[in-house]
């Protein structure tokens, strides 16, 4: 073997032992990449796994903080549109979209669900009135007053909220006098002498020759559930039928049995008896010896909506 020969051949052996390293290496560095890429893709689903269960864990704690309260519900039906009252009260801890009503006819021959499409927000400790313009409307075909309804309202977390209806009581009281006003059927009336109220005198029958303050009891019931404050426009007024002969005492304001002019404003608190006084003047000549119509007009504002009421109230007769 030549020399020449014998280095081609060791050349050649020390060249296939370089290209195993080569290729050793190379399969090495395909081998951590894939691992890293298997790696990073095995992290990056276990944080998208976390951060969904951790979603999830709120959703569902959040589910459960929601507290709101419907009360004072009632209802009205015109036709076959049934409007649905009350106040909402957020009493939870997070923030809630009430997305949908549900209003079930309980009739039993007019068993029938509607709802209504809603995006109500209440942040806690909320208070929203759904009444008079903001009262929710809803189209039951056949419904009737006479029947009875079932509500509900659904959050955009799925829970629902059943509506709590008034008190009976409430509604009874209501029903005995018109629009937003409860009244006392008792009329009083004081003589006044040099600004002072005498004791109240329970009768229909008033003198003609004397100074006299009519007392009336009132209890706001309006539906809203907000201070009715009256104006100095409000009076009683006396008519009698059939003939042009009336008057009207104006609201006054007394203090301790006194009357103190000038009258400025007077606030009828949700559900407390307030007693009203009218007058200080003389009834006129014109009603002596005749039997006159009693009727209590109010006006003033209900929260910041103008407010205005005449009441047919009672019957006296001026001797």
């Amino acid at each position: 073997m030549t020399r020449a020969s014998w280095l081609k051949k060791i050349w050649k052996g020390r060249s296939k032992g370089v290209s195993t390293v080569i290729g050793t290496v190379f399969l090495m560095l395909i081998i951590f990449m894939v691992s890293t890429n298997v790696l990073l893709w095995t992290f990056s689903q276990n944080a998208i796994y976390t951060q969904a269960a951790k979603d999830e864990n709120q959703k569902s704690a959040d589910r459960l903080n929601e507290n709101i309260v419907a009360s004072g519900g009632n209802y009205s039906v015109s036709g076959d549109e049934v409007t649905v009252k009350t106040t909402l009260t957020n009493a939870g801890s997070v923030a809630v979209q009430i997305m949908n009503l549900w209003v079930f006819d309980t009739y039993p021959t007019n068993q029938r669900y509607t709802n209504k499409s809603l995006n109500l927000n209440l942040n806690p400790g909320e208070v929203l009135e759904l009444r008079g313009f903001s009262s929710l409307t809803v189209t039951i075909p056949g419904a009737n007053a006479s029947h009875g309804f079932v509500s509900w309202f659904v959050t955009a977390r799925g829970n629902t909220i059943p509506l709590e209806t008034a008190s009976g009581i409430i509604i009874a009281e209501l029903a005995q006098g018109i629009g937003s006003i409860s009244m006392e059927f008792k009329i009083r009336h004081y003589i006044v002498e040099d600004g002072v109220l005498g004791p109240a005198e329970f009768d229909f029958t008033i003198p003609a020759g004397e100074t006299t303050v009519f007392g009336i009891t009132l209890t706001n019931l309006d539906e809203s559930k907000m201070d009715i404050n009256l104006t100095g426009h409000s009076c009683v007024w006396l008519i009698v039928p059939g003939t042009s002969a009336s008057a009207y005492w104006s609201i006054a304001k007394v203090v301790d049995g006194t009357l103190s002019p000038p009258f400025d404003f007077q606030v009828l608190e949700y559900g407390k008896p307030t007693l009203l006084f009218f007058g200080g003047t003389d009834p006129p000549n014109s009603l002596q010896g005749r039997i006159a119509a009693v009727n209590i007009l109010l006006y003033g504002k209900i929260g910041p909506n103008d407010y205005g009421q005449n009441i047919p109230f009672a019957a006296v007769y001026v001797e």
